[in-house]
This record gives C-alpha cells, structure tokens and sequence, in this order.
C-alpha cells in the first residue's frame, strides 16, 4: 500500500497498474445463448461468465441423468468468458428441459453442502468456546 490507498479493485475500469501478464477481465456479452442440434434432443449451451468449474460439475451431474446419451464441454480460449455445452438426449426429453433439471439437481446439492458446512462449522465453534 503506498499513498495509503490499499484498495484491491480488479474491474477493468480500475485505475491500479496491472502486472506485466495480468489481462483485464473481459465481460460475455450474452449469459446463454443456444445453438440447436438437428433436433430438440440436442443442442450447445453457451454460458457467459462461466469456466471449467462450473462446465465440469454440470458436465457430471448431466451424465449421471437418466436419459442422457452425450454431455461434454469446452471453454474455447482460456481468455474467452464463455463454456461451451454440448448436451444429447435419449429423446424422452428436450435438452433445454434436461438442463434445467440438471442445474436445479446442482443447485440442490449445492443447497445440501451448504447445509452441512453450516452445521458442521456451528458443531466446530461449540466445541472451541467449551
């Protein structure tokens, strides 16, 4: 901290020096877009301001879906704010309708981590006061 300003904004709009190999952060345009396949079976997903963490766990929780045949993902550059989702079904449901079920079954194990932590973080500080 010189000149006692100690703030640590990373926008791009920031007026703090950048490291030599630092890149500003660079916003999608889009949060989803949607390319169909030849049928309602299958399509790409493309999510803005998302990488591998979130194109990975979903790429999981979609595998272990009954009915579907394929699901796979790519994030095409390291500095393009984009996941691709590629998602295939059996033909019992829409793509579109098998990934809102996936990202509502994540987002309720992530509700169920959450939880948990939570507990287990109140049992933890009991025991540190006694």
């Amino acid at each position: 901290c010189k000149r006692g300003d100690c703030s640590r904004d990373n926008s791009p709009k920031s007026t703090r020096e950048m490291a030599v190999n630092e890149q500003p952060l660079i916003r999608a345009e889009q949060k989803l877009q949607v390319k169909a396949g030849q049928s309602d079976a299958a399509a790409t997903f493309i999510i803005g301001d998302e990488d591998h963490t979130l194109g990975n766990v979903l790429r999981h929780v979609l595998m272990q879906t009954a009915g579907t045949d394929f699901c796979g993902y790519t994030v095409p550059h390291p500095s393009e704010p984009y996941v691709h989702l590629r998602l295939q079904t059996d033909g019992s449901e829409t793509a579109t309708s098998m990934l809102r079920n996936g990202l509502a079954e994540l987002k309720s194990s992530c509700d169920h981590l959450e939880n948990a932590f939570d507990k287990a973080m109140e049992e933890y500080e009991s025991k540190m006061e006694s």
